[in-house]
């Protein structure tokens, strides 16, 4: 049975990392080793619907680790680990804010792909950077008087915080474009942006070379339109000429329009 003081409780609990959901799972679960293999324990917790309660305090887990290691918990072994678990259960109950973590840790197969040698694209570069600011965010709850109050949630808290270097380089690593949208800081990565200088620059030689282009008499006295426009189809430059009219002198054909009249 739950009590309305134990469902706050273990949301309070499953507000920390993973680590500490699968400490409040040991906790409840300690028991001598002898019955750790044993198959009549086994048959003893289904009938108690242990899976059903393992299963509730996995949906109350705030992170992806946290949910599956409180499906899958360890028993102690001695009195002494058993007390040391109930401890840190007796201080989530007595913390007075639920520590922040804003983030899912959901990354996993990110890293499994990057130890398979497979590289990562902005995206997942930026859920994995989240993860690290949290992780931050998470150790820096553990203040000075939280380890007065609460030592072991906040050793757990502080065990989770990420090297100073690694907070660093994720945290220099996204720059915010105009439109909103997050990509890879050329700061950040001076190869990138030298990459990126030379691809504006190309672009800017393309434009010039239509907009002079445009200015041929020759050129333009082939087009469908007397002072065309430079424009782009599917990310090529195109010009209009009607069709029929000797377009193969003009260029390579992207498209036709609607009416199948004029080929660009």
């Amino acid at each position: 049975r739950h009590s309305g003081r134990s469902a706050s409780g273990l949301t309070r609990v499953c507000s920390l990392p993973g680590m500490l959901a699968a400490t409040v799972c040991c906790a409840s679960l300690s028991l001598p080793s002898a019955l750790t293999l044993s198959s009549a324990f086994t048959r003893d917790a289904v009938a108690l619907g242990l899976p059903e309660c393992l299963q509730l305090l996995s949906d109350r887990a705030q992170t992806a680790p946290g949910r599956a290691l409180c499906l899958t918990p360890r028993l102690h072994e001695t009195a002494a680990e058993c007390r040391d678990a109930y401890s840190a259960v007796s201080e989530a109950f007595a913390v007075e804010s639920s520590p922040p973590f804003p983030h899912e840790l959901a990354i996993e197969d990110s890293l499994v792909a990057v130890s398979a040698g497979a590289t990562l694209g902005p995206q997942d570069l930026l859920e994995i950077g989240q993860a690290v600011a949290a992780l931050h965010t998470t150790a820096c709850w553990a203040e000075p008087h939280r380890w007065e109050r609460t030592p072991q949630l906040a050793a757990l808290a502080i065990n989770a915080s990420p090297p100073p270097r690694l907070l660093k380089a994720f945290g220099d690593a996204f720059d915010r474009t105009s439109t909103g949208e997050v990509v890879l800081s050329s700061k950040a990565f001076p190869r990138l942006a030298r990459r990126r200088v030379a691809a504006q620059s190309a672009a800017r030689s393309t434009a010039d070379k239509m907009r002079s282009l445009l200015t041929e008499p020759d050129f333009v006295a082939g087009l469908a339109e007397d002072r065309p426009p430079p424009r782009q189809r599917d990310g090529r430059w195109v010009v209009p000429v009607a069709v029929g009219s000797g377009q193969g002198r003009v260029g390579e054909e992207v498209a036709r329009s609607r009416s199948g009249a004029t080929a660009f």
